[in-house]
């Protein structure tokens, strides 16, 4: 990233850069290919319910959302949430809209983390 970029970028926005975990990086090598050098474009959040509200709590909630081809989210797990209220998260979470990722072109299934406060 050059120094203007650097300079002029909004501390509030980062630049995301597709991340393969193990077991993609292993299949990508089976095939032959770096996971270096393929092109990839993560899955954008589209839409977002209102987060809801957790009475009595106030904290971190970090989300793992594993998303179809489609972009749908097919599970979530989560750490931080208060046991009385996982379900009430998972179906807000199920609920978000995102683009799919890609990869080489063709839509990919993934997976996204989120950390949401409640105050």
């Amino acid at each position: 990233m050059n120094f203007f970029r650097r300079l002029f970028r909004s501390k509030s926005t980062s630049i995301l850069e597709p991340q393969f975990d193990a077991s993609v990086a292993q299949r990508l090598a089976a095939a032959g290919k770096d996971p270096h050098r393929v092109e990839a474009i993560p899955a954008a959040l589209l839409e977002m319910p209102a987060k809801p509200a957790l009475p009595g709590f106030a904290g971190l909630v970090r989300l793992e959302l594993t998303l179809d081809v489609a972009g749908k989210v097919r599970a979530v797990q989560m750490d931080g949430a208060p046991f009385d209220q996982v379900s009430t998260l998972e179906t807000w979470a199920e609920q978000w809209a995102f683009t799919p990722a890609k990869m080489e072109g063709e839509a990919h299934p993934c997976r996204m983390v989120f950390e949401i406060t409640w105050s």
